[in-house]
C-alpha cells in the first residue's frame, strides 16, 4: 500500500481481512419435514442466497427464513466451483410468476428470490491453469449475477457506481460534497475549499489480491496542504470537500422500510482499525433523510441499500450507498436486530408474492424472537 502516492485510507499500514480457510459449503434449509431431494423430485420454489462464507448476514437470514417456513439454499464463492448445476431457462407460468428451473446438486428448485452479496470473481479459488482460473471465476460470477432473470424478485436491485450515485443525487436535489475525480489529487485539492479533503477510491474499498485475502483501500480525511504535494497516480480517485456536520447516519433501506444508526468515529477507517472506539446508536430517521433515501432508492431501483449520510443543521448530505452493506456488525454494536427483522420479512414477502400468495406477514415480535441469539462473524461492512 502506497499512502505516499495518495492511496486512500492506508496511513502506511495496510489493512487486511483474511477470509482464507473459512469453511464453505452449500447450505440447504428446506421444509419440515425435509424431503429427500434426489433427481426427479418435484420442483421446489426456493430463495437463493449467494455470499462469502465468512459473512454472517445470510447465515442469520437463512435460519430465520427456515423458521418462517420459507425454503432456501445458500451458496458461497469459496466452494461454488464444486457445484453440479444445470438450469433450464423456460417461460414461466403466468399465474405463478416463476420463470426457470435450477438443478443444484440434485435438488430441483425454481428461484423465487435471488440475492447475491460480495460475490466477486476474484473470490473463487484458483486452479493451476491461469486461463481455466479466469474462465471458471468469470463464468460462475456471470451465472450468479444473471440468476435474477430466473426469479420474479431479486435483491439488492440495481447497483449504481459512486459517480452515478453522486450525479444522480445532485440531479435529484440532494446535496452531495463537491467532488473531483482525477488522477492528480494535488490538482483536485487546489480546486476544493477548506483545510481538509476526503480521498477515496472509485470502486470497492477492498481489493482481493488473491482469493480470500482482502486489502483495504479505505477513505481518508487528509489535510488539503498535504494532498497538494502528492504526485499524480496511474488510476483515478475521488477527491471531495470535507463537510463539517452534526451527525453521521447509516440508514438501511429494506423494501421501503428504513432503519438508522448514528455513528460516532474519529476517522473513516475507524470501524476497521479501532472498532472498540466506534459508537453505534439506533435513532429515528429524520424526515428529510427519509425522503432522500426513499427518493434515491426509487430513482436507482434499489430494494436494499446501506446509505451513508451526514446531517448538517436541517440539511442532508449524501455520501454513498452500498448495495452490499453489512448490517450485523451495526446491530451487534448497537444491540437489537431491526435490520435483520426487516430483511427477513421483506424476503418472505417477496417469496410469497412469487407464489401468488397473499398470506399476511409474520408479526414483528415473532421475527424478533426467532432472531434471538443470532450468529455474528467477519464483516467487510
Amino acid at each position: 500500500m502506497l499512502s505516499a502516492a495518495g492511496v486512500p485510507g492506508t496511513a502506511g499500514h495496510p489493512l487486511t481481512v483474511d477470509l482464507r480457510g473459512t469453511p464453505g459449503s452449500v447450505s440447504w434449509r428446506l421444509l419440515d419435514p425435509e424431503p429427500d431431494p434426489g433427481p426427479g423430485t418435484e420442483v421446489l420454489p426456493c430463495v437463493v442466497l449467494a455470499d462469502r462464507a465468512g459473512c454472517a448476514e445470510f447465515a442469520v437470514l437463512q435460519d430465520t427464513l427456515h423458521q418462517l417456513g420459507v425454503p432456501s439454499v445458500r451458496v458461497d464463492a469459496e466452494t461454488i466451483a464444486s457445484l453440479r448445476l444445470t438450469t433450464t431457462v423456460a417461460p414461466g407460468d403466468p399465474g405463478g410468476g416463476i420463470g426457470g428451473v435450477l438443478d443444484l446438486d440434485g435438488h430441483r428448485i425454481t428461484p423465487t428470490v435471488v440475492w447475491a452479496r460480495h460475490f466477486s470473481p476474484r473470490a473463487i479459488p484458483a486452479s493451476a491453469d491461469a486461463v481455466e482460473t479466469l474462465l471458471r471465476a468469470e463464468s460462475w460470477h456471470a451465472l450468479v449475477r444473471q440468476l435474477s432473470s430466473l426469479a420474479p424478485a431479486s435483491l439488492p436491485g440495481n447497483r449504481p457506481g459512486r459517480l452515478e450515485q453522486l450525479a444522480g443525487a445532485a440531479r435529484a436535489g440532494v446535496r452531495v460534497p463537491r467532488t473531483v475525480v482525477t488522477t492528480s489529487p494535488a490538482e483536485a485539492a487546489a480546486r476544493l475549499p477548506g483545510p481538509r479533503v476526503v480521498v477515496k477510491v472509485v470502486e470497492e474499498h477492498f481489493v482481493e489480491t488473491e482469493p480470500g485475502l482482502l486489502t483495504g483501500v479505505l477513505p481518508e480525511i487528509a489535510a488539503r496542504e498535504e494532498v497538494l504535494r502528492r504526485p499524480a497516480l496511474g488510476y483515478p480517485v475521488i477527491v471531495q470537500e470535507h463537510v463539517e456536520h452534526d451527525a453521521e447516519l447509516r440508514v438501511y433501506h429494506v423494501a421501503g422500510a428504513l432503519h438508522a444508526y448514528a455513528v460516532g468515529k474519529r476517522s473513516p477507517d475507524s470501524p476497521w482499525r479501532e472498532e472498540g472506539e466506534v459508537t453505534v446508536t439506533p435513532v429515528a430517521v429524520p424526515p428529510a433523510a427519509a425522503d432522500a433515501v426513499r427518493g434515491l432508492a426509487g430513482l436507482w431501483g434499489m430494494t436494499y441499500g446501506a446509505f451513508d449520510l451526514l446531517l448538517r443543521k436541517d440539511e442532508v448530505v449524501f455520501l454513498e450507498v452500498n448495495a452490499d452493506g453489512d448490517w450485523r456488525w451495526f446491530e451487534a454494536k448497537a444491540g437489537g436486530h431491526a435490520v435483520s427483522t426487516a430483511v427477513a420479512l421483506a424476503t418472505r414477502t417477496l417469496h410469497l408474492a412469487a407464489l401468488g400468495n397473499a398470506v399476511p406477514p409474520a408479526p414483528l415480535d415473532l421475527v424478533d424472537f426467532l432472531l434471538l441469539g443470532t450468529r455474528t462473524a467477519g464483516s467487510v461492512r
